[in-house]
């Protein structure tokens, strides 16, 4: 329905086949009515479990009136996350807006799908990017890997933030620590120094349990 209701409204003029199957969503090649490609994100509960979803979704200020019985909105709930941490995105001055990061109906590759680039700058972009996630938007990404990096133009992207967390959230922290391991092993694989991460990410978890802190008396100072 709610994809009719898009199409309706003149958002989307038609769908094309699945394009990438993620861990909580199928996306689907779509075209604009001006012919703009793109990517159309369907939720869906087969990878991320609802227990999982619910230790994201609990932790969070914005989610504090949610009751832990809930099992049949789940999915609409996580939608609503991944749509208002692209808010905090954009505020941040980050193009959000869900044009396809590809051409022709085929997705830009994941990072570790490139086969050769420049893996040293591809880095320090990513880290920039990681950076900015927490210090700027302070969200965490939670589930940062090379599957969730996109590469178009010789440039990376992060996708996927719909399990993205506040700095306040309970977690944040060793979901920080998770985002900062997995993309420095990728690059470490890849001949690429990455003592800058571990530097980085210990001065941003800093930051995040400064916000646990602060939290503590006034949650709402990051919602």
């Amino acid at each position: 329905m709610a994809l009719y209701r898009l199409m309706n409204h003149g958002v989307i003029a038609r769908l094309g086949p699945p394009i990438r199957q993620g861990k909580e969503s199928l996306v689907v090649h779509g075209v604009a009515p001006n012919g703009r490609e793109l990517a159309v994100k369907i939720h869906t509960s087969k990878v991320f479990g609802k227990r999982e979803k619910k230790q994201y979704l609990f932790g969070d200020w914005r989610y504090r009136h949610a009751k832990r019985h809930i099992t049949l909105r789940t999915e609409s709930m996580w939608a609503e996350k991944e749509y208002r941490n692209l808010a905090r995105l954009e505020k941040a001055g980050n193009i959000v807006v869900m044009t396809l990061l590809g051409g022709n109906g085929i997705a830009a590759p994941q990072l570790n799908e490139l086969e050769g680039g420049d893996y040293a700058s591809l880095s320090k972009m990513v880290l920039s990017a990681l950076r900015t996630l927490v210090s700027r938007t302070h969200l965490v990404h939670g589930d940062l890997s090379p599957y969730n990096v996109v590469v178009w133009d010789k440039k990376p992207y992060i996708i996927d933030v719909s399990q993205a967390v506040l700095v306040s959230h309970p977690d944040a922290a060793r979901l920080l620590e998770n985002d900062i391991r997995n993309i420095a092993a990728f690059f470490e694989l890849k001949d690429v120094g990455v003592e800058d991460y571990y530097r980085v990410g210990a001065d941003l978890a800093d930051d995040v349990k400064q916000h646990q802190k602060e939290s503590l008396v006034r949650p709402d100072l990051l919602d």
